[in-house]
């Protein structure tokens, strides 16, 4: 290859270390894990139409609960971690906070029982030598791009929400240093760009709020007709046909990218996503001939509910408010 991009998240150092050690040359760390946790529960327990965000908490972060999928999201944490599991668990000590503060901020008390999926994630954070010692909560959130060397681009930092602007800023970095030849002619359109299925600009779109149904498919909806299974509902709104349309047109292969990355089953109920994956499972090894690997999947569920031995009897004395 040309250039290679290095946008590996909280394993940027890493890449850049193995990439440059063979150079002889010298790699300072630039990013800093900070872990953050999601908590999500039933629209009626927290009935919500519009995104909602408390600027200061306890510890001095934000409080967010956002309608999603037809579930409510609660977050977040910002816990400083020196590894990076490729599948990070929440600690305790987290889910008793957001549970805590949701009472105090949003005024509604939310039980253990209530959490039908909890999710961590791991932020890259860039973190200069100069604020090796800082708070984790008080770094940017910006992203930077770096180029490490002739055809090797870092890109780290920034949020999901701005992946167009940063994958844009990254091209034309490349592009400047000679790295990959310039654009055709025209201004860039990442913009507006349309991705498939999208309807036409002047349809309005179903919120993101709703819960997920053949909506998701935009201009694709209407080919979920035409495969087998369109009226037999697996369970959660997803129909067999739903499950061969990822595997034909999406290239799903194992249960996990049915449950988790096209259909967010997982994310939303963790439980209901386990009851599912065995019925998802032939499916896919029906389209592709490839092992779904079930079994994995559901040891993944675990990991997305609540640990059965934590006990959250004290939970207001445990966060301070």
């Amino acid at each position: 290859a040309r250039a290679v991009v290095n946008a590996t998240g909280v394993w940027v150092d890493a890449l850049r270390q193995a990439a440059l050690a063979s150079k002889g040359e010298a790699v300072s760390p630039i990013v800093r894990a900070s872990q953050g946790i999601h908590l999500v529960v039933s629209r009626s327990r927290l009935p919500i139409d519009d995104a909602i965000l408390v600027p200061r908490t306890a510890d001095g972060r934000v409080l967010f609960a956002v309608p999603w999928l037809g579930s409510t999201v609660v977050g977040t944490t910002d816990t400083p971690r020196n590894d990076a599991p490729a599948e990070p668990r929440p600690f305790k000590e987290e889910v008793t906070f957001l549970l805590a503060q949701a009472q105090h901020a949003l005024g509604v008390t939310l039980r253990p029982e209530d959490v039908r999926s909890v999710w961590a994630g791991l932020r890259p954070l860039v973190s200069p030598p100069s604020q090796a010692k800082a708070a984790t909560s008080s770094l940017s959130r910006e992203h930077v791009v770096l180029r490490d060397t002739a055809g090797l681009f870092t890109v780290t930092g920034g949020k999901w929400t701005t992946y167009r602007s940063m994958a844009e800023e990254v091209l034309e970095r490349m592009q400047s240093a000679g790295d990959i030849s310039p654009p055709p002619a025209g201004p860039c359109d990442t913009r507006e760009h349309r991705l498939v299925g999208a309807p036409a600009a002047d349809v309005k779109p179903v919120s993101l709020s709703a819960a997920p149904g053949p909506h998701l498919w935009g201009t694709e909806a209407a080919m979920l007709q035409t495969l087998p299974g369109a009226r037999r509902v697996l369970g959660a709104g997803l129909t067999e046909a739903m499950v061969r349309f990822a595997a034909r047109e999406e290239w799903a292969v194992t249960v996990e990218d049915m449950l988790a990355r096209r259909w967010r089953l997982l994310f939303l109920d963790a439980r209901e996503a386990a009851r599912l994956a065995p019925r998802v499972a032939p499916l896919l090894r029906e389209e592709s001939c490839i092992d779904p690997r079930l079994d994995e999947f559901l040891a993944l569920c675990e990991q997305y509910l609540l640990p059965s031995e934590w006990v959250f009897e004290q939970l207001l004395e445990e966060v301070p408010s």
